[in-house]
């Protein structure tokens, strides 16, 4: 299963790769338009979880973040020893990576940098920032659900 670490360390790269730069070249809350419509790039910092739930307790945080980051860890290593469940497995590569991102930064920077932004019409949708390793979360969750569907399905 080369593939799944090959896979999560360039998916890991390109997120904190992207954050990186964000911290370096954008001023807080600063938001420059993209050629995608209703797409913008902002920098924010999300001390909490999503939409910074929890964020004036920071040690819950780092701790409930670190101990759901174990037991993807953990769910990982069992999968890469089962057969096929190919589905599964990208999914929990894509989830891994994302996991791994945001709690580098909940651990490390102290808060999560979030710069994909919404243009809308509605406040609360152009209130919400996101990132990349959000994005690998759900997507995977997505793909590890097609497969749990199609086990179901074979039998």
């Amino acid at each position: 299963m080369v593939w799944m670490g090959a896979l999560l360390l360039v998916l890991l790269c390109i997120d904190m790769g992207i954050k990186q730069y964000i911290e370096d070249t954008f001023k807080n809350d600063e938001e420059r338009d993209t050629r995608i419509p209703g797409i913008v790039l902002r920098k924010v910092h999300n001390k909490g979880f999503l939409l910074n739930v929890l964020e004036e307790r920071p040690e819950i945080v780092r701790t409930c973040s670190a101990a759901a980051g174990v037991i993807v860890v953990l769910y990982d290593i069992w999968l890469v020893f089962k057969k096929g469940k190919i589905f599964r497995k990208l999914g929990m590569t894509l989830v891994t990576a994302g996991a791994v991102s945001n709690i580098y930064d909940r651990l490390i920077r102290g808060k999560v940098v979030d710069y994909i932004g919404f243009k809308s019409r509605y406040s609360f949708l152009s209130r919400i920032t996101a990132n990349l390793a959000d994005v690998y979360v759900a997507v995977g969750m997505v793909l590890v659900e097609v497969g749990i569907i199609r086990k179901r399905k074979k039998r």
